[in-house]
């Protein structure tokens, strides 16, 4: 009896000490998240749904440096900063109307670079209501679909929603669910009018490794 109960505790220390190895590795293996100590919102990956639900402080602190230097190189002019601005793998598609589509113009941060001095005319969609094509310079379609307002000096601004409504369908959620969108709204001069003279300039970023890039340009406004 003695040597049987010898043999049964020595096989429970032995199996013990294996469950304490095999936890101490799990746990080793897996650590939990490690807490943020600087303060700033938490980024979601490229590939993780969520920027377009941040709160308008934590979109303005993550991008709101980028949305200000767009804003100033779309003023002056400035190809370079705003092919800075350029998401390097995708580009910048530009878009008339709220309704995004695949045959959208798309320029590359080389492209833009160059884009104010380049008198290459591209046809950039349809004209709203008589249809004829949209054939212009890149300087030109700024002008008139771009920067077509004071967006700089806008004082009505927003971050992850949009301002302007309209009738054109907005199917920027689905296409952009992982950007931060910020839309500069212009109501016009005739505030009787507003709902048929306001236009719009949204931006969209979205994450490529460490930084956020401007991915989307869309003009917004009332259209027939």
């Amino acid at each position: 009896m003695r040597d049987s109960y010898t043999r049964a505790m020595g096989a429970a220390r032995v199996f013990a000490v294996i469950g304490l190895v095999l936890v101490t590795c799990g746990g080793a293996a897996a650590p939990g998240p490690a807490p943020s100590t600087s303060g700033a919102p938490s980024l979601p990956s490229p590939s993780q749904a969520g920027a377009r639900q941040l709160s308008a402080a934590d979109a303005e602190a993550v991008v709101g440096a980028s949305v200000r230097a767009a804003l100033a190189a779309f003023k002056k002019r400035d190809g370079p900063a705003l092919g800075a601005l350029a998401h390097p793998s995708k580009g910048v598609r530009f878009s008339p109307y709220a309704y995004v589509q695949a045959t959208n113009i798309t320029l590359s941060a080389a492209q833009l670079t160059t884009g104010f001095t380049d008198p290459t005319k591209r046809t950039w969609g349809v004209t709203d209501g008589r249809g004829d094509p949209i054939v212009m310079t890149f300087t030109d379609y700024t002008g008139s679909y771009i920067y077509a307002r004071d967006f700089a000096s806008s004082s009505q601004t927003a971050y992850n929603k949009t301002i302007g409504a309209g009738n054109t369908i907005d199917n920027t959620t689905a296409v952009y669910p992982d950007a931060i969108l910020f839309e500069a709204y212009d109501p016009g001069s005739d505030p009787a009018l507003k709902d048929f003279q306001w236009q719009s300039l949204r931006l969209f970023f979205e994450r490529s490794g460490s930084g956020w890039y401007l991915v989307s340009v869309i003009h917004a406004a009332w259209t027939i």
